[in-house]
């Protein structure tokens, strides 16, 4: 009998300590939220991104906050889907290389701040407002933050007002000017109050306290009570940022309004208590989390994820064009499957994209308020993550000048305009001539900084030249030539050196004297003959000449592997 009983102990333990290690595996993990030497305020901050993204919101916000004490979690979901007590939103785990997607069960919030800055942005659904409302009643905290002047039609569609009109409060197209006047409230004691502007000023109704005004009394900050909580309402964004008025003060300037925002953040929140508990949240993280949107589409090894709130006629650029999009590229640059499915993230409002590489399975976010703008987005971001043939291993090898990734991406991005639409606009190669009127002022090798977009037009002219000369093979094989070659060094920092001899061996002729006539610093000026694949190969002088260049090249590009063919002299 006690030897039965010590068996059914022994299993329980068993089972228990099985159970608990099934359970750890299975916990969501998240890094514990920085706070600098801020202390825990335990008050936990939603900062909403589905009604428009921006990168000062998205990673300039969150950071300053934290060190003011407070926890942010910033989030492309609707704000119902993120308030809902019982539901679960969409983030990634880990941090690690590896962060899959997945749920967790929705933390709780003392405070949200949302923010509009486009007229055409993403709608407020009415279940979102009504969300918003209730969370308010009930002791919340609101920040409402609008940007811009717009004209007035714009002004009336601007569906951030459908949302401030519920609390008394409206975005309007009459500009509030300087001088802006603090009637004296504690809270804008340490606010930087610009110098000068327009912005857009505040229609609000007596239940509001206006703190800050604009000439004529044009009201720009407001606060006021709600059921149990509290709102502020900021007419613009560019009120509260630093660095506004001169770049010199940027470091006093974030301290200040930094400090404004710990003590709006504070009055919002005064009606109850923080949410406290463990700072292991999910946080931003060089992409656009750290809540992703719950709905989504799949397509061939992507995932698309979006917003309830999303525009129609943007998802029917998703569903209907990005396929033809995916496959032209994946025809141009043909690439190694990648190991993990990418997730791609239609965000809201407009203004580019982000590609997140360093940790699996891949992320692009997409910025964009037009079809062809979403496309051209996928289009550029996608590249980024297509680096071409690989060796025989099934590797790539040389690792090119920093230059190359953004240029490579955008030479595909202004493949995919022009064949879609008929121009290249901002990728078109013969802007080279605005900036180095005889093609020979602007040497790649010496880019630095702020002059890289300089690098990358000189560098789609370079590609756009060889394309014309080679056909659009030349490309593929130039990749396939530099993953073989240095196949045993594969991560060799290569030389400008190193990459002229890769593209002279893939095209079989010699670049370096048009390198070198185009003002590239070089340590050789000829290359007249290598080897490949155990094969000598003699490399006469490719004849380029220093002229504009005509329309993309948009063919199939055939076998990448056999030798090249001029098909223009």
């Amino acid at each position: 009998m006690e030897t039965q009983l010590f068996l059914i102990l022994f299993a329980l333990i068993i089972f228990s300590a099985f159970a608990s290690f099934v359970n750890a595996q299975n916990k969501p993990e998240f890094a514990e939220q920085p706070l600098y030497d801020a202390k825990d305020n335990g008050i936990n901050v939603l900062l909403d991104h589905s009604h428009q993204f921006t990168f000062f919101c998205a990673w300039d916000i969150p950071p300053i906050l934290r060190e003011g004490g407070f926890r942010v979690i910033s989030s492309q979901a609707t704000l119902d889907t993120v308030l809902a007590k019982d539901g679960k939103s969409r983030v990634r785990f880990g941090n690690g290389k590896q962060r899959p997607f997945g749920w967790m069960q929705n933390p709780e919030f003392n405070a949200v701040i949302t923010y509009q800055f486009d007229p055409n942005s993403q709608d407020y659904l009415p279940e979102e407002i009504k969300a918003l409302k209730q969370f308010v009643e009930n002791g919340g905290g609101l920040i409402i933050i609008g940007a811009g002047l717009h004209k007035p039609e714009d002004t009336k569609k601007w569906v951030i007002n459908s949302l401030a009109k519920e609390f008394g409060a409206f975005f309007s197209e009459k500009p509030a000017t300087a001088s802006f006047k603090d009637p004296g409230s504690e809270l804008t004691a340490s606010l930087e109050i610009p110098n000068s502007g327009r912005y857009p000023s505040l229609l609000v109704d007596d239940s509001w306290k206006i703190l800050i005004n604009g000439a004529e009394n044009l009201p720009l900050l407001a606060i006021r009570e709600f059921g149990k909580g509290r709102i502020a309402i900021i007419s613009d964004i560019e009120i509260i940022k630093w660095g506004k008025d001169s770049a010199k003060n940027q470091t006093k300037s974030k301290n200040a309004n930094g400090t404004f925002l710990y003590g709006l953040l504070n009055w919002i929140c005064a009606n109850q208590s923080p949410v406290g508990g463990s700072r292991n949240l999910p946080k931003e993280a060089w992409g656009g989390g750290a809540i992703y949107p719950d709905q989504e589409i799949e397509l061939g090894g992507i995932t698309i994820l979006y917003a309830k709130n999303q525009k129609r006629d943007l998802l029917d650029a998703v569903q209907k064009y990005m396929p033809e999009v995916k496959a032209k590229i994946e025809s141009w640059i043909p690439s190694a499957p990648p190991k993990d499915r990418m997730y791609l993230i239609l965000s809201s409002g407009g203004g580019g994209g982000w590609a997140v590489n360093v940790y699996e399975p891949k992320e692009v976010g997409i910025i964009s308020l037009d079809q062809e703008g979403i496309l051209s987005v996928f289009a550029h971001e996608l590249a980024h993550t297509m680096w071409g043939p690989p060796n025989d291993k099934g590797e790539t090898a040389g690792r090119l000048p920093e230059l190359f990734s953004e240029a490579h991406a955008g030479w595909f991005q202004g493949k995919i305009a022009e064949l879609r639409t008929g121009k290249r606009n901002g990728h078109d190669p013969n802007r080279l001539f605005d900036i180095d009127k005889d093609g020979k002022s602007i040497d790649i090798t010496k880019i630095e900084g702020k002059e890289h977009d300089k690098g990358w037009t000189k560098l789609w002219w370079i590609f756009q030249k060889l394309d014309e000369r080679y056909g659009a093979v030349w490309y593929p094989r130039w990749v396939w030539v530099k993953n073989t070659r240095w196949m045993n060094e594969s991560d060799r920092k290569l030389s400008w050196d190193d990459v002229v001899e890769d593209m002279s061996i893939a095209v079989g002729e010699d670049l370096f004297p048009f390198f070198s006539e185009i003002g590239t610093t070089l340590e050789k000026d000829r290359f007249p003959e290598s080897e490949f694949l155990g094969k000598k190969i003699v490399l006469p002088i490719a004849p380029i000449t220093i002229t504009k260049t005509g329309n993309a090249i948009l063919a199939e590009i055939g076998d990448y592997k056999k030798e090249i063919s001029v098909i223009h002299d």
